[in-house]
């Protein structure tokens, strides 16, 4: 029952007088009685793509068999499995995928789609085309599991990698859809709105922007998001602005300016007055730009100002170290 109402919108491929085979056998990492459900699809665009096949697994030994006329030598398939626990499933339902997906049939079937299923796993990849500040990358994962009831994907979690290659460990297995983003204001949230209309970049790959996450599952999720650095974004008014991001902070914090200027310095000073550090000095901002205050092992906790200055504009904000 629970797979004809996720799959009752497919339309399986029937009909013809020849039928390719693919079988295998799915291993549950934790003991199972539930029934599994093994996905067999090529040319993916969404789940409602017509040439997906499915079949249901049963325990003790979870083989499976999936018969179809459209099932043919000529395509690249991949295979993936789940034991749903609801409709639509839940992140963290035994998940997976065939570990050496794609692949052909040959004579038109193919055995020994052995397929792994585990409640956990990892997400990772590299960014690729991006030249912006590292730092400031971050990451949504998004349950692609409503779409198969025609809902939009949820955000499950956001993870700051701070570097072009990244690896999320311990991620509930599912299907997920991966965001990144440059987080201009650093409050971790992706904005695209306003004055931080942020720069993003969606995960796009032969699965159709799917990366499963379970056993088996060694697929990188390299995402593309052609980026130089932060420029303006909006039609900005002659002033200044500055935004720091955590407040109060411990080791670093962010300091967004927002505004054009030329010769800009950015400088830290204490309730007193008394100057404390340098961030920048002859800084051009043009627009939206994003810096990190490293302070030094010896400043004190306490009240500190960010003073941004240049070109006869002046704009400070208060912010909190605590150590």
């Amino acid at each position: 029952m629970k797979v004809l109402l996720v799959l009752s919108s497919i339309a399986l491929i029937a009909g013809a007088a020849f039928c390719g085979t693919v079988f295998g056998t799915l291993e549950m990492t934790t003991p199972s009685t539930d029934t599994a459900f093994v996905i067999v699809f090529h040319d993916f665009v969404s789940l409602y793509d017509s040439m997906l096949f499915y079949s249901e697994a049963y325990p003790p030994d979870y083989d499976w068999t999936i018969t179809d006329a459209g099932i043919v030598d000529a395509y690249n398939y991949n295979a993936m499995a789940i034991v749903p626990s609801r409709i639509p499933p839940n992140p963290g339902d035994p998940a997976g995928q065939y570990p050496s997906n794609p692949f052909q049939l040959s004579g038109g079937s193919i055995a020994g789609i052995d397929i792994a299923l585990d409640t956990i796993g990892n997400i990772w990849g590299s960014i690729t085309e991006y030249e912006g500040d590292v730092d400031s990358l971050m990451i949504g994962l998004y349950n692609y599991y409503p779409y198969l009831l025609g809902l939009p994907p949820t955000l499950t979690s956001t993870h700051r990698i701070g570097a072009l290659d990244y690896l999320i460990e311990d991620v509930p297995a599912g299907a997920y859809s991966v965001r990144v983003w440059m987080d201009l204001n650093g409050n971790s949230y992706f904005d695209s709105t306003g004055a931080y209309n942020e720069p993003f970049a969606w995960l796009d790959n032969e699965m159709g922007g799917i990366a499963p996450v379970g056993g088996g599952c060694i697929n990188a999720a390299n995402i593309s998001l052609p980026w130089t650095g932060v420029k303006e974004l909006t039609t900005l008014p002659n002033r200044l602005a500055v935004y720091c991001h955590p407040n109060p902070f411990n080791s670093v914090a962010t300091v967004v300016i927002v505004g054009a200027g030329n010769g800009l310095s950015i400088e830290v000073y204490d309730i007193a007055g008394r100057h404390i550090s340098t961030i920048a000095e002859n800084f051009v901002s043009s627009g939206i730009t994003a810096l990190r205050w490293y302070p030094s092992e010896e400043l004190n906790s306490g009240n500190y100002f960010i003073r941004v200055s240049g070109n006869g504009l002046t704009a400070e904000k208060q912010i909190t170290l605590i150590k």
